[in-house]
């Protein structure tokens, strides 16, 4: 071989044994950890909740520097909640570097459901309800964690078995019932005045029903106070 192509050969060898070794990139995995672990410690949903956080959309092509210390992460300023955020993860060593990710939110929770067939007008008792786990995104008209809260409500409409219990299917029942017994009381100058009375009409608490005075016939307005008691407000 001439000495030229020799020295040749020997240069290529040389480069190759002295080349920079590649930089090492940061493990994607560690990156999507980093952004959901931002979204979990923010996001804490009710007793009884679950929260689900994905990190999506890191380009397969992307090298970052391997980081020398942990990564952080967070939301940033402002952050609203919602399905999709978009957290900051960081890297704070050696060879700085910083990218925003995006994380898909879910959040399950327990809540009231009708346990079978519901018809309008019906009153909830124990068996009708049940509990089952619900993403809260798709409630958007609201929903009752605790059954116990909604017994013996009304339904203002007809529901199926698994329909969620919401706010706005429901209505409170009355505390007094028209044609009910109750006690009529009037206060003034110190002095407490109690006579029985039969109820003209239903009314919830703090509603103004008309009641008439069983001793005089009269019927007067009073604002209901308890199930059995109806307070006439003196001017």
């Amino acid at each position: 071989m001439p000495n030229r192509c020799r020295w040749f050969a020997l240069a290529l060898v040389a480069g190759a044994l002295w080349q920079t070794p590649a930089r090492a990139a940061h493990d994607h995995a560690d990156i999507l950890r980093a952004a959901e672990a931002a979204v979990t410690a923010e996001l804490q949903p009710a007793r009884g909740g679950r929260l689900q956080a994905v990190a999506t959309g890191l380009d397969t092509r992307l090298r970052l520097a391997e980081c020398s210390v942990p990564l952080t992460s967070r939301l940033p300023y402002g952050a609203r909640r919602s399905t999709r955020m978009t957290t900051e993860v960081r890297c704070q060593g050696t060879e700085p570097w910083k990218l925003y990710v995006s994380v898909e939110v879910q959040i399950w929770q327990r809540v009231a459901i009708a346990a079978g067939p519901l018809q309008r007008g019906q009153l909830l008792g124990p068996g009708d309800l049940a509990l089952a786990e619900r993403t809260l995104a798709q409630q958007q008209r609201g929903y009752i964690r605790d059954p116990a809260r909604v017994v013996g409500y009304r339904l203002k409409r007809s529901l199926s078995e698994g329909d969620v219990i919401t706010p706005d299917a429901i209505v409170a029942p009355p505390l007094i019932e028209k044609g009910q017994q109750v006690m009529l009381e009037a206060r003034g100058g110190g002095l407490l005045v109690q006579v029985a009375g039969t109820a003209l009409e239903s009314g919830m608490a703090g509603e103004i029903i008309r009641v008439e005075n069983t001793e005089s016939g009269r019927a007067v307005e009073g604002v209901v106070r308890s199930a059995k008691k109806v307070e006439v407000l003196l001017n």
